[in-house]
């Protein structure tokens, strides 16, 4: 049975007029703010409440058509009024609210950014404003232009409309997800304007710190020009005073006064912390709303954090990092200078004559202007430097170029790099041309290659094989990103895929109280550091204990100075850890031994806590392949890992993206050989011949590259492959046991070698080891210990395994 109408209940005209009146006063208070971020919380606040009273107007005219009462006919009319037009009306005023607070948020945070002026946002908000007042005034005066053009001829009865209503679906319930849905998304703006405000200081500060920086190695420039002026004119001072012969012993005070007060200021540790600290104030998740694309907010999910420090490793801080070695140089290339006129001064107040003495003078400003000469050339790079960091903030380092959808935000360096290979492409017949004249030259150079070959000692061609793979010093800027060892930042990450999800399924059966021990192993430079500390990265990022020999280990606020005891190593981590599931990472187990701890001793500690404290905590290992081939057959180390990941080879596309992603953050065009832009093809057959080259091995795809290049001026590099020269073969039993020694260790010493052979080192070895250093293929480190030339390690190693010496590889081609 139908319920009777209360005729006590308010008309919803009443209802109405409440409603016009609480979005005036919205309207007012909004633009009333004395602040952004007032305004935005007030215009945040006020939907809320408009939705809310647009909402009890349309459920109160749904319920009264749904309960199948009887109504007047001009009460009724209003009540399907409201739900099926007044309501889509309603709406566009929300929608209109919601992309003019769009507008507003995003205005404000270009304002901050410097990206607009006052003008541009005091004009944005009186035409916001006004377009909100004009659609107020056009939903107030809704029911009234109905009520105007009902008596129209072309209009409808009320009846008629109202018969042809109840045949359609009531979109009221639609209508009502919608409000609710718009007043999500006002806060979630508002919450957006929030987060971006505080993204947006955040990049602000980076900027500074960065700027900063650059700034003061400038200053510390111009301040090493100031003391070479003072040098001059202190020697010139003295030198002239009362026509006297200048007293060397008393300048050379002064100078070693001044010397002692050059130091380079130790900025880089200090910017590298603050730097640290801004980056981790980014959010790694957030969810921007980029425009509004057909009344839809068109959202983007963004790991700002991530991007931000991987456009920063790539473009920035190579730079800063280059500008302020160049800075710390220059201040000891001062002292330097500085020190060789005190030695010159020394030996001139020893000498007797004054016609000597005026000799020496005439000859002791030589240093100082030689070093003039370099500190010129250094101060051109640095402003350099300095000029393209700064281009390059301002170029895309603003929060605020997010919303820009004609720009890639902070581009990741593969796409700038790839952007440098849309190149055009050349005449067949040019290539043909080229193609052929290459040949003759190819046939001519084999012969006259061939008799020269014949004439040549094996130690000269030792010599050669090790000088063909050493980077001059006219092109080591360029190939300095294309050997760096170790961890240089995520955004040089590629490849590894299935290696990294093997380690992941571990973990995980680590969380549910497995066994946690993997072994990375590889010959020279196939990325086991690299791989580590991405491991350590992304799965421990802030629980990583990294054991180093003859180091100061920190856990827990303690510290253990540990020489090459690894069982005492451990012993403190497990003592310091007993609440924590860390990461303990070991990058490098043939370096674990000395004359008092044998590398078994250290072997055995390790399997003895992997064995007992594997449920707590994780252990990661890198060791050689000739090691743990070795220790395979001492301790059977096979057993004692979950698993073993071989670096050794890397697919021919993963190789190629490394070396894209490396040319890129070099910011330098490729050329060919003819000099002209080379064209991605070309790219790609000289990456893959290098792949081929190196046999997969990623360290030495990436030198064999950086040695195919060569330097034309500051901006560009060349393809110019030298000739590829291989080690001969010149183990007999003697050194090739020396060197299996020194390999499995990696690095040693003559005392270790004397140890390890007996009587037999000095009465043969030692004289090997002297003409293997003379030849290059050993080198002798500052620190006294000898290694294997890195330049010449793996062919080393391969001719070592031919002759059945060692294992050196466990991946074949």
């Amino acid at each position: 049975m139908s319920k009777p109408p209360n005729l006590n209940e308010k008309p919803v005209l009443h209802r109405l007029d409440e409603l016009e009146a609480r979005i005036a006063e919205a309207i007012g208070e909004a633009w009333e703010a004395s602040s952004p971020g007032e305004q935005l919380g007030r215009m945040a606040t006020a939907v809320a409440s408009i939705c809310e009273t647009m909402g009890k107007v349309g459920e109160y005219a749904f319920e009264r058509l749904e309960n199948k009462a009887t109504y007047p006919e001009e009460q009724t009319f209003h009540y399907y009024l409201i739900n099926y037009e007044w309501a889509a009306e309603a709406k566009g005023f929300l929608l209109l609210w919601r992309d003019i607070f769009f507008e507003l948020q995003k205005g404000y945070l270009l304002l901050a950014d410097g990206a607009i002026d006052e003008k541009r946002i005091s004009r944005l908000n009186e035409q916001s404003e006004a377009a909100l007042q004009s659609a107020a005034a056009s939903l107030k005066g809704f029911m009234n232009r109905i009520s105007r053009t009902e008596n129209k001829r072309w209009q409808p009865s009320r009846q008629r409309r109202i018969d042809s209503w109840r045949l359609q679906k009531n979109p009221w319930p639609v209508y009502r997800e919608q409000f609710s849905a718009i007043t999500g998304q006002v806060a979630h703006l508002l919450k957006q304007y929030q987060e971006t405000a505080g993204a947006a200081s955040v990049f602000q500060k980076i900027r500074r710190e960065i700027e900063a920086l650059a700034a003061a190695c400038q200053a510390d420039i111009l301040d090493v020009h100031n003391k070479v002026d003072q040098t001059t004119a202190l020697l010139g001072e003295e030198d002239s005073a009362a026509g006297e012969l200048p007293k060397p012993g008393k300048i050379s005070n002064r100078l070693e006064t001044m010397a002692a007060k050059i130091q380079a200021p130790p900025r880089l540790q200090s910017f590298s912390a603050e730097l640290e600290e801004s980056l981790n104030a980014l959010p790694e998740k957030m969810r921007i709303a980029l425009k509004i694309q057909g009344g839809l907010l068109e959202i983007l999910d963004l790991n700002l954090r991530k991007r931000c420090l991987q456009w920063l490793e790539a473009e920035v801080l190579p730079l800063i990092y280059e500008a302020w070695e160049l800075t710390e140089n220059t201040i000891n290339g001062l002292k330097v200078a500085l020190s060789n006129i005190r030695n010159r001064l020394i030996l001139l107040s020893t000498e007797a004559g004054e016609a000597e003495a005026k000799w020496e003078m005439a000859e002791l400003l030589q240093p100082i202007e030689s070093f003039r000469n370099n500190l010129l050339a250094s101060e051109e790079q640095l402003s350099s430097l300095a000029d393209t960091i700064e281009h390059r903030l301002e170029e895309d380092f603003r929060f605020s170029a997010v919303f820009d959808a004609s720009r890639i935000f902070l581009p990741a360096p593969s796409q700038s790099a790839i952007s440098q290979f849309r190149l055009r492409r050349y005449q067949w017949l040019e290539n043909l041309q080229y193609w052929w004249g290459a040949q003759v030259r190819a046939v001519r150079k084999i012969r006259k290659a061939a008799e020269q070959e014949e004439n040549l000692s094996t130690s000269e061609k030792v010599v050669r094989y090790i000088q063909s793979r050493t980077v001059g010093n006219d092109n080591s800027h360029y190939a300095a990103i294309f050997q760096a060892k170790g961890y240089i930042g995520e955004s040089f990450w590629v490849g590894r895929e299935d290696e990294m999800a093997h380690i992941k399924s571990i973990l995980d059966n680590w969380e549910k109280g497995f066994r946690g021990a993997v072994s990375i192993t590889g010959k020279r430079f196939s990325g086991k550091s690299f791989f580590g500390e991405m491991v350590a990265n992304r799965f421990f990022p802030e629980n990583t204990i990294r054991l180093h020999p003859d180091s100061v280990i920190k856990v827990q606020g303690r510290k253990l100075e540990v020489a090459y005891n690894l069982e005492e190593a451990l012993e403190f981590v497990r003592k310091n850890t007993l609440n924590e599931r860390p990461l303990v990472w070991i990058d490098g187990l043939e370096l674990w031994w000395s004359p008092t701890v044998p590398l078994n001793q250290n072997v055995r500690a390790l399997r003895r806590h992997i064995d007992a404290y594997s449920g707590n905590i994780f252990f990661l290992i890198s060791l050689s392949n000739a090691l743990s081939s070795h220790l395979q057959q001492l301790h059977n180390v096979g057993s004692l890992f979950q698993a073993e990941l071989n670096m050794d080879f890397m697919p021919a596309n993963a190789v190629r993206e490394a070396i894209l992603i490396r040319h890129g953050a070099t910011h330098m065009t490729l050329l060919n050989e003819q000099l002209q832009e080379a064209s991605p093809q070309q790219f790609n057959r000289l990456a893959s011949r290098v792949h081929r080259a190196a046999g997969g091995n990623i360290g030495e795809a990436l030198l064999r590259w950086a040695l195919s290049m060569q330097k034309v001026d500051g901006d560009s590099v060349f393809i110019h492959p030298l000739p590829e020269y291989a080690l001969p073969d010149f183990l007999n039993p003697d050194n090739a046991v020396l060197l299996s020694a020194i390999l499995m260790q990696k690095r040693t010493n003559e005392y270790q070698l004397r140890k390890l052979m007996g009587p037999p080192f000095s009465e043969k070895y030692v004289n090997l080891l002297r003409r293997l250093l003379s030849v290059g293929l050993l080198t002798r480190h500052a620190n006294g210990w000898l290694e294997i030339n890195e330049a010449a390690a793996n062919a080393v190693g391969a001719l070592l395994e031919r002759k059945d010496y060692i294992k050196y590889e466990q991946w074949k081609q």
